[in-house]
């Protein structure tokens, strides 16, 4: 574990890009220590138990690339060889996924196995890992788990799929097995096909149970465990008819649906009582040994969650167990674990807050888990990055990173790692933030996108829709673009196939939790993509791609599509055709509509509020990527008025306006001074100009500036906001 100084800031781990572990010190130096019993800092110690008996299952929640997985990374490399640890990705479960590419359905990746399930994979990686030796401990033994995780991976017969993923399991699991370290897992298996070769060949999987579990007690169990065993299984099974309640375990296993459930239950009940027996010995009281951890990666899977409720499940009813379990998960997980307990990062630097006993429903399973939010980087915490440059960088460069990012740590990590590289030779402008290049030539742009939006067709489908203000908008934006190549019924056709994907694309954006926080000080973004950061990604791309794209798909195509799309919607959508217009460079067409609305109309705040709408406008692809040349800082300055010698002052001063505000809204341009400075000038100018509105423009003229100097979004409008 890095140092921890003063201020709390926990040093970067992991490889380049990957979020930095910056703010994280109360979790890992506070939390974890009192959980396990043991600090691992610069001078490893025993910690007393904050929670010495009923201990929470620690939830650790947050968006993509919030830094949930450097969390449990670094906390592995901290555990690692120190206590048993397991680290499961619950994302990456199911390998037969890959061997058998036909047993992949959509909807359960496990339908066609019925000898395995998620818990069932689960299990098998925790009991592997926990089970590894580690200096100090005996090796830790699993006499129940064993035999069930042996019993249920049983197969049909003549399914061989079934039967070649038993052999996996079993070669896995049996150097934890008594007697089991030289075997083989397909010998194994070989001997039970062998025994059943001359009975009938229906695929019936109780004849193949029954062998399987009378093996693993013939080879792998004591005669007096053999006993004890069988009745733990038999107290969990009152009143089943068959002798042996592992073998109709099994079944029930195999029959799924309802069945499977309690099973996993069981088994879960089993690891967790093999636990507890390996911790409650005097041996292990006396030496005060830490407690096992289980770190568990995307705990929000199917998988994960089932997983997580069955722990939860045993321990609501009473049961005690020694197992720390980290787990992360996307989103908030309030709908998942409601009645879980909250607490703030920075409080667990003194205890976790977490008490079954204080909750007004601690019968109930979710009651016994504690979300963490991960919070956003700090600026301090930027700053803390930046300074590994050679050095100093632009004045203003931690401004426009943290704005661009929002404190985005997987953003922020990759971004400034980028800085610091190119530091090395030359100075770093703001404006070429998303185009540094990383390690392996990437633009960092790009490989922030790739790596937030793996699934390839789904990336470059939100990259166009991001341009788009709403579903309505996707959905005319998608289905024009392939409407402008073909007609007729095949046209037709594939407009639904595109409204379709669009309503898929909605759909993974509110599934991966792409939406901006309530609390997000710069708002959401005015997109079908609303997540602010993820949107200035997703946009840039499509300017930087612009030039290689099909007709119909370039940058100005699309938005003249999307500027007569909301002329069509009529008056509602005439802001959003004037913002389609400035994104394609036509700036000064913009201002004959914005002076006519201020000259002829009383309402100044809806002016405003238009306004500070058409200033969110991206701008158009500029040299490499095209041919608009961003004159934005000189027109405000009013460098460039001698291009309109025919208009009027209040002509002038809103095209000075619209433009210092449209690069003031650049995602990725500093907040100078200047037109800070420009925006009180101008809307001081315009304010004794409006018949009714001198007192909302004269108020603007002091909130906006002071706004964009703290880049602070959307722009204030008195009596709106």
């Amino acid at each position: 574990m890095g140092p921890t100084g003063a201020s709390g800031v926990t040093g970067a781990t992991g490889q380049p890009g990957e979020p930095a572990l910056y703010g994280r010190a109360p979790l890992l130096g506070g939390l974890l220590p009192r959980l396990t019993g043991l600090d691992t800092g610069p001078k490893p110690r025993l910690v007393r138990h904050e929670h010495p008996e009923d201990h929470p299952a620690v939830l650790l929640t947050g968006g993509h690339g919030a830094g949930k997985t450097a969390v449990l990374d670094a906390v592995r490399d901290a555990y690692a060889g120190a206590l048993p640890l397991a680290r499961v990705d619950l994302a990456a479960l199911a390998p037969f996924a890959a061997q058998w590419p036909e047993l992949d359905p959509a909807s359960d990746p496990y339908a066609s196995l019925s000898n395995t399930s998620g818990v069932v994979e689960v299990l098998e990686r925790l009991a592997v890992a926990l089970a590894a030796p580690v200096p100090g401990y005996r090796r830790v033994r699993f006499p129940r788990l064993l035999p069930g995780l042996f019993a249920v991976s049983s197969w049909r017969r003549g399914h061989g799929e079934q039967r070649a993923l038993a052999a996996a399991r079993f070669a896995r699991l049996l150097p934890l097995a008594d007697g089991g370290e030289a075997e083989s897992g397909e010998e194994w298996a070989d001997r039970i096909s062998a025994r059943l070769a001359g009975a009938a060949a229906e695929a019936d999987v109780e004849p193949v149970a029954a062998e399987v579990v009378r093996e693993y007690a013939a080879r792998h169990t004591g005669g007096k465990e053999r006993g004890t065993v069988h009745d733990w299984y038999a107290a969990r099974a009152p009143g089943q008819p068959q002798a042996d309640p592992l073998v109709r375990l099994c079944l029930d296993f195999h029959q799924g649906g309802d069945l499977q459930s309690p099973v996993e239950q069981t088994l879960v009940t089993a690891l967790l009582d093999d636990l507890t027996d390996a911790w409650s010995g005097w041996w292990m009281r006396v030496n005060r040994k830490p407690r096992p951890l289980a770190l568990l990666d995307d705990a929000h899977t199917a998988a994960g969650r089932a997983f997580l409720d069955r722990v939860l499940e045993h321990r609501t009813e009473g049961a005690r167990d020694p197992l720390v379990v980290l787990a992360t998960h996307l989103g908030g997980a309030g709908e998942a674990y409601p009645d879980a307990a909250r607490a703030e990062l920075a409080e667990l630097a003194h205890g976790s807050g977490w008490d079954r006993h204080a909750h007004d429903h601690l019968d109930r399973p979710s009651a016994g888990a504690l979300r963490v939010a991960l919070p956003p980087l700090s600026p301090a915490d930027v700053r803390a990055m930046l300074q590994r440059t050679p050095k100093p960088v632009h004045a203003r460069l931690q401004t426009v990173l943290y704005r661009l990012t929002g404190g985005h740590p997987q953003g922020s990590a990759l971004l400034c790692d980028a800085v610091v590289s190119a530091s090395a030779s030359r100075d770093v402008r703001p404006g070429e933030l998303l185009d540094l290049e990383t390690e392996d030539g990437t633009p960092a742009g790009d490989l922030l996108v790739q790596r937030l939006v793996p699934e390839l067709p789904l990336r470059h489908h939100l990259m166009v829709l991001s341009l788009a203000r709403d579903r309505e908008a996707a959905e005319a934006l998608a289905t024009g673009a392939l409407l402008a190549e073909e007609s007729g019924p095949a046209g037709e056709s594939g407009a639904d196939a595109e409204r379709a994907r669009v309503a898929e694309a909605a759909r993974h954006l509110e599934r991966e939790r792409w939406t901006p926080e309530a609390d997000d000080p710069h708002g959401a973004a005015p997109s079908f993509v609303a997540h602010p950061f993820l949107h200035a990604l997703l946009v840039h791309e499509v300017r930087r791609g612009s030039p290689q794209a099909e007709p119909g798909r370039r940058w100005d195509d699309l938005h003249a599509l999307l500027h007569r799309h909301h002329l069509e919607r009529g008056g509602e959508g005439d802001p959003d055709a004037l913002r389609h217009r400035l994104a394609r460079g036509d700036a000064w067409g913009v201002v004959e509509r914005l002076v006519p609305a201020f000259t002829g109309q009383d309402d100044a705040r809806a002016w405003l509020a238009l306004l500070r709408h058409l200033a969110s406008a991206p701008h158009p692809p500029a040299p490499p990527y095209g041919e608009w040349r961003d004159e934005r800082v000189e027109t405000a300055r009013g460098a460039l008025d001698h291009r309109h010698q025919g208009a009027d002052g209040v002509h002038r001063s809103v095209n000075r306006l619209l433009h210092a505000l449209w690069y003031l809204d650049d995602p990725v341009r500093e907040p100078r001074d200047e037109l800070c400075v420009a925006l009180h000038k101008e809307l001081a100018f315009l304010a004794p100009r409006h018949s009714t509105g001198f007192t909302v423009l004269d108020a603007a003229a002091g909130a906006w500036a002071a706004a964009a100097r703290d880049s602070r979004r959307p722009y204030p409008v008195e009596g709106l906001d």
